[in-house]
């Protein structure tokens, strides 16, 4: 089933719409109340007003209580009307009596018997080119029973319009910029959220890309739609990289291979040679040849496929190469010591390709310690395995090169220069590190740090499944 690709974009652009939608909102609100009043906003406005304070006395009078508690939460109060505009006026009639203020026209007072009887209505008169409210009636139930409210006098300046609404900003202004603000914050904290987060999952994806398998590729399916070009000219590119590179570790294998035949017969023609001292010199250096031949095919196998894994206990692998190694020490000379707790150390990976980094160093130890001096394989508890000698040692400046191919900390030495190379590989197959010290009184300490496990043994396969996905 295919993934429906989420698009970047498109979250943003819903996102952006919605903040354009309220400012939108928010500016057509304000040119409203800038537009001005034509009557209409002050005559609903003072109409509340008068609505609020229409009540009766004790006698059952109508009466305008322009102090009640109901008349003093509406927004102008109808004070404030009679304050700002000197020709409003009013008329309100309950059938029975009426009450008036301002200069109410006379034709108002002569109909509000036949107008009781109405809807209520709007008049508008031409005023300078345009449309003015002249007249308002308003039937309504008050708290003085159904009442007819008649005003007129006031229309709102500019600036009065602009008070009024956001006078009115509990029901209108308020919610408006609540929205408004909420939205942006919301824009700003979101989206750069939604953007990232697919990207960082790529990004996640692209960690696990380290050189030391194959066929690790950028997972397309979870990809937005924008980034699905990118990952897929990553992983394209990733095949190149994988042929170029497979096709190189199968040369090397290859040729460490074909190397053995010839050296084979080598081999058996120094037999014939009569003279001792070149005898002697040829075999050295065709064991020389032989273990790089060796070494080579070791990097180009552990290059090529991760090993299957497992958990693998360290006491007992670093024990088995010290125990392996122990009489080619003794025939030198030279003392192999082991030191480990007395419970098994566990790490996940592969014990063959272990077992191979710590008989490369163990072995290159040998080689650089002289009569009478030891070499000490330790384990730690924190997974870490240690191998100390006492031979001449690695220059600082020498320590990150000599975990290259072919390279060796002094040029006159006997060694290969892919002991450590393999070394290293290794340690980058297991996520493990590999550091150079120096030992205490001379010589050279390699230390291999594995991560540990303290959970229980799982199938090969799983625990493949689970470093791959992490």
């Amino acid at each position: 089933m295919n993934r429906i690709h989420g698009s970047i974009t498109l979250i943003a652009a819903a996102l952006l719409s919605a903040v354009i939608g309220i400012i939108l909102l928010c500016v057509l609100t304000l040119q409203f109340s800038f537009m001005g009043d034509d009557g209409t906003f002050a005559r609903y406005d003072a109409a509340a007003a008068i609505k609020a304070a229409i009540d009766r006395n004790e006698r059952g009078e109508l009466i305008i209580n322009e102090r009640g508690t109901k008349a003093a939460k509406v927004t102008p109060t109808l004070l404030e009307f009679k304050r700002d505009f000197s020709g409003f006026w009013y008329a309100v009639s309950d059938g029975r009596s009426v009450i008036q203020y301002g200069p109410v026209p006379v034709r108002v007072l002569a109909g509000l018997a036949d107008e009781r009887k109405k809807e209520s209505f709007s008049e508008y008169a031409a005023s300078d080119g345009s449309m003015r409210l002249s007249r308002s009636a308003i039937v309504d139930q008050t708290d003085a029973g159904e009442t007819l409210i008649e005003l007129g006098g006031a229309t709102y300046s500019r600036w009065q319009m602009f008070k009024s609404t956001f006078q009115d900003m509990t029901y209108v202004t308020i919610p408006i910029i609540v929205v408004l603000v909420g939205t942006i914050l919301a824009a700003i904290l979101i989206v750069p959220t939604l953007i990232a987060r697919p990207v960082r999952r790529v990004a996640a994806a692209a960690e696990l890309v380290d050189g030391t398998r194959e066929g690790v590729r950028l997972p397309e399916g979870s990809a937005p739609l924008e980034l699905i070009p990118m990952v897929s000219a990553f992983n394209r590119a990733l095949d190149r990289i994988d042929a170029t590179t497979s096709a190189q570790r199968r040369f090397l294998s290859n040729a460490a291979h074909e190397l053995r035949t010839p050296l084979a017969r080598v081999r058996t023609r120094l037999e014939g040679v009569s003279d001792k001292a070149l005898k002697t010199a040829l075999v050295s250096d065709l064991q020389s040849l032989s273990s790089v031949i060796t070494m080579l095919l070791q990097l180009a196998r552990l290059s090529s496929a991760r090993a299957e894994e497992a958990e693998v206990d360290l006491v007992a692998t670093a024990k088995r190469i010290a125990a392996e190694h122990a009489p080619g020490a003794l025939d030198s000379g030279v003392e192999i010591e082991f030191s480990a707790p007395g419970e098994p150390v566990r790490t996940y990976g592969s014990d063959q390709a272990i077992g191979i980094a710590l008989a490369n160093i163990v072995r290159n130890s040998l080689q650089h310690s002289r009569e009478g001096q030891r070499v000490l394989v330790e384990v730690d508890s924190a997974a870490t395995v240690r191998v100390i000698d006492h031979g001449p040692g690695i220059a600082p400046e020498d320590r990150s090169a000599v975990l290259q191919p072919f390279v060796r900390a002094r040029q006159d030495g006997e060694g290969t220069g892919l002991g450590l190379a393999i070394v290293a590989q290794v340690m980058a197959l297991h996520k493990g590190l590999v550091a150079i010290e120096d030992t205490p009184g001379g010589g050279t300490t390699i230390v291999l740090r594995f991560p540990p496990t303290e959970t229980p043994s799982i199938p090969a396969r799983d625990c493949g499944r689970e470093k791959t996905a992490a």
